[in-house]
C-alpha cells in the first residue's frame, strides 16, 4: 500500500471529513446567503432606478466583497476538498491503471499488441484471398478461353462442311441427259474425307492474364482433341449425302428421259417437280444444318454456364482460417502534410459546417476565434479580418 493510501485511511482524516464537512458547509452556506441577499437588494435598486454614479460605486464595492467572500469560502473548504480530491485521485489512479483507454496501462499495451496482430492477420488473410482469387480467375480464364477456341474451331469446320455439301448439291442440280455420266463421275469422285490441308487457326482474343505461350498450348490441345471429331463428322456427312445423291440419280435420269419424250407442257411439269423436290431436299438439309448448329450453340452455352457456375463455387470455397481475431475496421485519416488540413476543413465545411448555426460554429471554432481576437487586441500590431460577414465590437468591462 502506498504512502498516499496510508494517508487516506488514517482515522484522523476520516474524523476530519466527518466532523469538519457539516460545519464548513454551514458557514459557507451562511456566507452565500448573506452575499446573495445584499447583492439582490442592490440589483433591485439598480433595476428600479437605473444606474447612477452612487449605485455604480456601491456595485463595485459589493463585487469586491463578493470576491473576498468567495476567497474566504474557498479557504474554509480547501482542506476538505483537497482531501476529497486526493481520495478521488487515488481511486481514479487505481481505475486508470487497469483502464484499456489509458495510455501506458497494461490493458492498453495489450490492446495495442492485439490491434497490431489483428492488422497483420487481416493483411495476411487479404493477401491469401487475393492470391486465391487471382488463381481462380486464371483458371476461369483458361476454361473460357479453351471453350471459346473450341467453339471457334467448330464454327470454321461447320463453314467448310456446309460449303462442301452445297457444292455437292450444286453438282447434282446441274445433271442433264447429256452430262449424266459426267455428273455421276463427279459425285462419285467427291472426297468424303476432311482435306489434309484444312488448317484451323483460332481468332479468339487471348486474355491478358494468360501468357501467350500457354494460350498457344491450350489452342493446340483443343485442336488435337477436336480434329478427330471433325474428321469423323465430315466423313459421315459427306458420304451420307454422296450416297443419297448416287441412289437418287437413276430415278432422276428416268424422269429426264420421260420428259425428253413428252410434250413440252409435260416436260415442263416434270422439270418443275424435279426442281421442287430438290428444293425441298435442300431446305430439309438446311433445316438439319441449322438444327445441328443450334444444338452445338446451346451445348457450348451450357458448357460456358457450367464453367461460370464452377467459378462461383470456387470463390465460395475461399474460407477464412480457423482462428481470426474479431476486428472493427474503420477508416482513419492520416494527414501527410499541413496542406492536407485545408482539404479536410473544406470537406467538413461543405458537408456539415455550413449547415450549423453561428452559436454551434462558435463552439467548434473557439480556438480560431480566440486567435483572431488576440490578433485584433495586439498592442503593437493589431490585425483584423477584412470581411463583410465579420464585425468587430468593443467588449467593455468595468474594473
Amino acid at each position: 500500500m502506498s504512502n498516499q493510501q496510508l494517508t487516506i485511511v488514517q482515522s484522523e482524516n476520516v474524523r476530519m471529513i466527518v466532523n469538519g464537512t457539516p460545519q464548513t458547509y454551514n458557514e459557507n452556506q451562511l456566507s452565500h446567503d448573506r452575499c446573495i441577499d445584499a447583492g439582490s437588494q442592490l440589483l433591485a435598486s439598480i433595476q428600479a432606478q437605473g444606474m447612477t454614479d452612487e449605485l455604480d460605486q456601491q456595485a463595485a464595492i459589493f463585487i469586491e466583497k463578493a470576491r473576498k467572500t468567495v476567497a474566504k469560502m474557498n479557504e474554509r473548504r480547501s482542506p476538505l476538498t483537497k482531501l476529497f480530491d486526493s481520495i478521488r485521485r487515488e481511486f481514479t489512479v487505481l481505475e486508470s491503471d487497469i483502464d484499456p483507454k489509458t495510455a501506458g496501462s497494461v490493458p492498453y499495451q495489450l490492446q495495442l499488441l492485439r490491434n497490431k496482430y489483428a492488422a497483420a492477420k487481416r493483411e495476411e488473410e487479404e493477401r491469401r484471398r487475393r492470391e486465391e482469387l487471382a488463381a481462380q480467375q486464371q483458371r476461369q480464364a483458361r476454361e473460357k478461353f479453351m471453350l471459346d477456341v473450341a467453339e471457334n474451331y467448330r464454327s470454321q469446320f461447320n463453314a467448310l462442311l456446309d460449303s462442301q455439301v452445297a457444292a455437292l448439291m450444286m453438282v447434282n442440280s446441274s445433271v442433264t441427259l447429256q452430262n449424266y455420266d459426267e455428273v455421276m463421275g463427279k459425285i462419285k469422285a467427291m472426297p468424303v474425307d476432311l482435306p489434309q490441308d484444312f488448317a484451323l487457326k483460332h481468332t479468339v482474343s487471348i486474355p491478358y492474364i494468360i501468357p501467350r505461350d500457354e494460350a498457344c498450348e491450350i489452342a493446340d490441345k483443343v485442336l488435337k482433341d477436336e480434329l478427330p471429331k471433325f474428321r469423323e463428322q465430315y466423313r459421315f456427312e459427306m458420304s451420307g449425302n454422296r450416297d443419297t445423291l448416287l441412289n437418287m440419280l437413276p430415278g432422276k435420269r428416268a424422269e429426264l428421259e420421260k420428259a425428253a419424250q413428252a410434250s413440252a407442257e409435260e416436260a415442263e411439269r416434270i422439270r418443275r417437280e424435279i426442281a421442287q423436290r430438290e428444293a425441298q431436299e435442300a431446305a430439309r438439309k438446311e433445316a438439319e444444318r441449322k438444327q445441328r448448329e443450334e444444338k452445338e450453340r446451346q451445348e457450348a452455352e451450357m458448357r460456358q454456364r457450367n464453367a461460370e457456375m464452377g467459378g462461383l463455387f470456387d470463390q465460395a470455397s475461399i474460407v477464412t482460417p480457423q482462428y481470426q481475431p474479431k476486428t472493427a475496421v474503420r477508416k482513419k485519416i492520416v494527414p501527410l502534410c499541413p496542406a492536407a488540413f485545408s482539404d479536410i476543413i473544406m470537406f467538413w465545411w461543405v458537408n456539415e459546417g455550413q449547415h450549423l448555426s453561428v452559436e454551434e460554429l462558435s463552439k467548434v471554432c473557439k480556438k480560431m476565434l480566440t486567435y483572431a481576437e488576440r490578433a485584433a487586441n495586439d498592442k503593437t500590431n493589431p490585425v483584423q479580418i477584412k470581411c463583410d460577414a465579420v464585425r468587430y465590437e468593443d467588449d467593455v468591462k468595468a474594473k
